[in-house]
């Protein structure tokens, strides 16, 4: 089942409504409440009885989550992401994201004046709450998927970086090293946590784990890969999170995102930023869909 949030044609000014997505139809779902509140009630998807119908293209799609309670981003979780295949990591990677950056399809990426680079992701909503839970408990906690657009601008982390005395593992000598930026201000700009366009439900995608991923620009390919490129899968991310995080209904973990199209061999896969910061990206993942949003530069009319 696909889940939405959605504005009816003509109301505009009216709260987003739980839809039931069915091809081309939305479905009033017979519920009072949004998303965040239904999913509190630890109900399945399928207690939703369908109310009034509209069509899809006639309705204004918002994110599923208007505001999660938590978005745990993963970082460099594929091989293309650390660079090289001599890199290993025993455990996940997490930075977050602010849920005040949360927008829905078709709004506009306010691009930093720096840089900015998309980062196609699939990202699994809880359901039920978790805590220190095995990875086969935490995939019985999570409701549902969607695809979340990590954006980032690069050069905010690069900026941010700062010289401090460290003990280096090796010899054990104190020596001044420039370390590397916190990456949340690159991550956490106005606009820049699109999701959507719908939750599907993890009923109806049991195997996330082979799943093809791409990223557009104005329709040039700049992100290609697949979930089964990942080094860790949703559930054993949940996991390691809950292990001293407890996971709530309506939190967010999204997996991390795969390497961009003609990057050169040899250099940093964490420097790809996009040719122009007015545009069109549309992110896929197969079995959930597009998630569409237009871009222009801070400032810009």
């Amino acid at each position: 089942m696909k889940l939405c949030t959605f504005v009816p044609p003509g109301g505009e000014r009216s709260a987003g409504r739980l839809g039931i997505v069915e091809g081309e139809s939305v479905f009033e779902a017979a519920y009072r409440g949004d998303m965040l509140s239904f999913l509190a009630t630890g109900r399945g998807a399928k207690s939703l009885k369908k109310g009034r119908r509209y069509a899809l293209a006639r309705t204004k799609l918002l994110a599923p989550l208007a505001r999660p309670g938590k978005i745990l981003a993963t970082i460099v979780n594929t091989q293309a992401m650390l660079g090289g295949q001599d890199v290993k990591l025993d455990r996940p990677r997490i930075d977050m994201k602010a849920p005040s950056t949360v927008i829905g399809p078709g709004v506009t990426i306010i691009a930093a004046s720096s840089d900015l680079r998309p980062e196609v992701e699939l990202a699994a909503i809880v359901g039920k709450r978790v805590s220190r839970a095995t990875p086969t408990i935490a995939k019985k906690s999570i409701f549902g998927y969607t695809i979340l657009n990590d954006v980032t601008a690069p050069r905010d982390a690069r900026e941010d970086a700062y010289e401090a005395y460290r003990r280096d593992a090796n010899s054990g000598e104190v020596v001044k090293r420039t370390m590397r930026g916190p990456l949340f201000r690159s991550k956490n700009h106005d606009t820049f946590c699109p999701m959507g366009p719908w939750i599907v439900t993890a009923d109806e995608l049991r195997d996330v784990s082979s799943l093809g991923m791409t990223s557009r620009f104005d329709g040039a390919l700049v992100q290609k890969g697949s979930t089964s490129d990942y080094l860790f899968q949703p559930e054993e991310i949940a996991s390691y999170v809950s292990g001293f995080l407890s996971l709530e209904p309506g939190d967010v973990v999204s997996c991390g995102s795969v390497g961009w199209s003609g990057k050169k061999k040899g250099g940093d896969p964490s420097e790809f930023i996009l040719p122009s910061k007015e545009g069109l990206l549309e992110l896929r993942i197969e079995g959930i869909g597009v998630l569409r949003n237009p871009v222009r530069e801070q400032g810009a009319r």
